[in-house]
């Protein structure tokens, strides 16, 4: 059985305060988890301890294929917001049949920066990347990344 690729969600909607609507993405590039550690060691200990300091900074990155501009507009570097990407993943099995799989990923963020795409037909509206401070990650209610 082929195991869903959490890295990148095709066609998310997006919410922000988990229940307005603000748009529909073509990829959201979902944060890296890396743990930081540092190296302790005692008088009497047989080895180097690698003990637990926190998380690494996350980023997200959303390729917007249209949004609520008013929605936008009131994103700024100075408040936090509840961001919600919801997406339907397909899994295919060996016996070449397909389910589908609720991925839901939780982020709490401040934009960094947006990008405008290029004016030209069949582009999309852009891209917003994101500071995370918080980040959630649910495949089928069951819970992949946890309270980061």
């Amino acid at each position: 059985m082929a195991k869903p690729n959490p890295e990148k969600l095709i066609n998310a909607n997006i919410y922000m305060d988990d229940v307005n609507f603000i748009g529909k993405a073509k990829e959201v590039d979902l944060p890296k988890v890396s743990i930081k550690v540092t190296e302790h060691e005692t008088l009497g200990s047989v080895g180097v301890l690698e003990l637990f300091q926190g998380v690494e900074k996350m980023e997200c990155k959303i390729k917007w294929a249209f949004y609520d501009r008013d929605a936008l507009m009131k994103f700024t570097p100075t408040k936090a917001v509840k961001l919600t990407a919801r997406a339907a993943q397909h899994v295919y099995e060996a016996s070449s049949a397909s389910r589908v799989k609720q991925v839901r990923a939780v982020m709490i963020g401040r934009p960094k920066g947006f990008e405008p795409a290029t004016i030209k037909p069949g582009e999309g509206e852009g891209d917003t990347t994101f500071a995370v401070d918080y980040y959630k990650l649910t495949i089928d209610d069951e819970d992949i990344v946890k309270d980061f």
